[in-house]
């Protein structure tokens, strides 16, 4: 393993490590995001993927509705038949001569269990006659009792069982969690340990309400064991009947009660059902009338369907599971945009883990903190590497400026196929550019050694910042030459290759004008450049040997370049192009006609122009007149062309290609040709 990549995995090692204990700490003390965990939690148990327990056949609800309370819709017969009724229609609350024929009513009818979601706290009229209902059924009635400020809130005396006989209490309370919603139900406990105050030895067990209708009902196995609270699967809907039909015969003959058959060993559940009751409980599944609360504490004892939370070191293992996971991605996937699509799936797969455990394994594991862990982990990663990528990209980017330019710095790093493809040799459509100093060796014999590196230094800082403003690549340094190109690695096309490296002479002549009036200003000789500019197929490829290798090209394109450069002295010009390079950018310099020319070592003519300036400057008036020139002497009137060029002298005096083609008239006048003329002239010289 190399050290690049020991670091990476001990960085790694260290960003999961220090999410996975900081999610713990915040889970473990409840902090920050303690809400959020519960929440996630509750999803599980309450979104349209989670389980609802079915509805056990052997409840019924019977409502304390508005109906029931006002009796509006019943006919005047139907109140005049039933003393039940009539008692009903003097108001709520009842006097509790109704709720001892509620009892005998259900129990004739061969109810198993009936509980009254309802506590009587204070003494009231027809307190006797419900005793004596209670004590006719005592062994299948419950009511409710109250556990307030720690104390146990027996009912009316009246209402008290005997000592001596069964009890038909059962508490109604629920305690909230901390953030106000109801996950938790008791079915056994006392006094004390409900307040949460441990309980001294032989402390009385109390049961709950719906404890204590199981236990009616001989279901006393179905009761959870142990005095802690257990939370509940929610049941899916039982809906309830209006409690005051069972008095209506007309009713309580048809549907669903069938006279009486509806409640034949079945557990009868009586509270309100009055949607702007008072008697509500928030839970996460949202606000819950208490007789439903309870519905679903009985539901999920009637079908076994109750729902453990992990423990608590079963939590952490799961939350650092997360930074495990993270780590396997971090060091097996080193594409970041992979990486985080598989972040995604891993979230998304534990989430479908988790699902499933809730519904079909009634456990609820940790939902937030374990991904938490795992997006933290891999989202932290992610980051360092892209700032540690980003980081090292500049440093090799400005690495690679120093040596091959912008343009081959870019690809290698973001384009590196290309790149690579490039080394391993390509032919490619490129322009070249060349460019030499004059009279350099002279110079050299004569400088100061310190001064003219100096010089020379200042030179090719410029001109390389030219070649790089415009997209090209500096190839190498020739001594005090310089080779650049275009389209060998980057192309935007020959056009805008061509028009950026003759761009680039254009300023690189500027710039030495600039810099020879500067040396001037510090006694320092000037220097004179020439260039040479061609465009053609050349081979791009990586040259050299084991020992130093450079991306280069090579070529008869790069080869003419060369040659056009040399032929600059020959024409007193700064700057030769090939016929190649006038096609591409004619629409966007403007041109002077040079020469056809021979170049040595080639058999066929170039024709080679020089580029005056841009094409949005004005045309120089004695142009036309040079061009008429050039045709005349390619068309052999030397003697024409001879008097058109000395026009061209009188307009513009000292132009050195004007003075070239009058010597060459003159000479071709004294001696013509002895072969046919083609204006074409063989260069003796590089």
């Amino acid at each position: 393993m190399t050290p690049r990549r020991r670091l990476r995995l001990r960085i790694l090692s260290m960003i999961c490590l220090c999410c996975t204990a900081a999610v713990t700490l915040f889970y473990i003390k409840e902090w920050l995001y303690a809400g959020a965990e519960r929440a996630s939690r509750d999803w599980l148990l309450t979104n349209s993927a989670a389980r609802r327990s079915p509805a056990n056949p052997r409840i019924v609800v019977l409502g304390i509705d508005e109906a029931t309370r006002t009796l509006d819709d019943l006919f005047a017969d139907d109140l005049e038949k039933s003393r039940t009724l009539r008692l009903m229609k003097e108001g709520f609350p009842w006097k509790r001569e109704v709720y001892a024929d509620i009892i005998d009513r259900l129990a004739d009818a061969g109810a198993s269990a009936i509980l009254f979601d309802i506590v009587f706290p204070a003494e009231k009229p027809g307190d006797d006659a419900f005793r004596d209902a209670l004590l006719r059924h005592r062994d299948k009635v419950v009511i409710g009792t109250n556990l307030i400020d720690k104390r146990y809130i027996l009912p009316a005396p009246k209402l008290i069982p005997p000592p001596d006989g069964p009890s038909w209490l059962g508490f109604v309370n629920v305690l909230p969690d901390t953030d106000g919603l109801v996950r938790h139900i008791y079915f056994r406990t006392t006094n004390l340990e409900y307040f949460g105050i441990a309980g001294g030895e032989g402390a009385r067990e109390i049961l709950s309400l719906d404890a204590r209708g199981l236990e009616k009902a001989g279901l006393l196995p179905r009761i959870p064991p142990g005095h802690r609270p257990v939370m509940c699967r929610y049941t899916e809907e039982i809906p309830s009947q209006s409690l005051h039909q069972i008095f209506v015969d007309a009713q309580w003959n048809a549907p669903p009660f069938n006279g009486g058959a509806l409640f034949r060993d079945k557990i009868v559940i009586i509270g309100d059902t009055e949607q702007s009751s008072e008697d509500r409980i928030q839970t996460p599944y949202g606000s819950t009338l208490g007789v439903y609360f309870h519905v679903n504490a009985l539901n999920a004892a009637l079908n076994n369907d109750f729902v453990a939370e992990t423990s608590p070191s079963a939590d952490v293992a799961l939350i650092a599971g997360g930074g495990v996971l993270a780590w396997i991605l971090g060091v097996g996937i080193r594409r970041p945009k992979l990486r985080l699509l598989a972040l995604a799936a891993a979230n998304f797969l534990y989430y479908e883990i988790a699902q499933n455990l809730a519904n079909n394994y009634d456990l609820l594991p940790p939902l937030l903190s374990p991904l938490l862990t795992l997006t933290t982990s891999g989202i932290v990663w992610s980051a360092w590497e892209q700032v540690r990528d980003r980081v090292e990209r500049e440093r090799t980017r400005r690495a690679l400026d120093r040596y091959v330019g912008h343009d081959v710095a870019h690809e290698v790093l973001d384009n590196p196929t290309s790149y690579l493809n490039a080394l391993g040799g390509e032919r490619r459509e490129i322009a070249v550019l060349f460019s030499d100093i004059r009279g350099f060796t002279t110079l050299s014999e004569t400088a100061d050694p310190h001064a003219l590196v100096s010089q020379l230094n200042e030179y090719f800082e410029v001109m390389v910042a030219i070649v790089y403003a415009n997209h090209g690549t500096l190839d190498k340094f020739i001594g005090d030459a310089v080779m650049a190109h275009w389209g060998s690695i980057v192309s935007e096309g020959a056009v805008t290759d061509t028009t950026r490296a003759v761009t680039a002479v254009l300023q690189m002549q500027a710039a030495v004008v600039q810099l020879n009036a500067r040396w001037k200003e510090r006694g320092i000789s000037p220097m004179y450049v020439g260039f040479g500019v061609n465009q053609g197929e050349a081979i791009v490829g990586n040259l050299g040997c084991e020992a130093k290798m450079d991306l280069t090209v090579i070529g008869d394109t790069v080869n003419l370049a060369s040659r056009l450069e040399g032929a600059t002295k020959q024409y007193h010009l700064n700057l030769c192009i090939a016929q190649n390079v006038a096609t591409q950018i004619r629409d966007k310099f403007l041109l002077r006609s040079v020469d056809l020319i021979i170049v040595k070592g080639k058999t066929r003519p170039v024709e080679i122009f020089t580029v005056l300036a841009k094409s949005s400057t004005p045309e120089p008036p004695w142009l036309a007149r040079h061009e008429e020139a050039t045709r005349l002497y390619r068309a052999g009137d030397f003697t024409a062309a001879e008097m058109a060029w000395r026009d061209v002298l009188a307009q513009a005096p000292g132009d050195g290609l004007a003075q070239v083609f009058l010597d060459r008239c003159a000479e071709l006048q004294a001696q013509p040709p002895t072969t046919p003329w083609t204006g074409v002239y063989e260069m003796k010289s590089k």
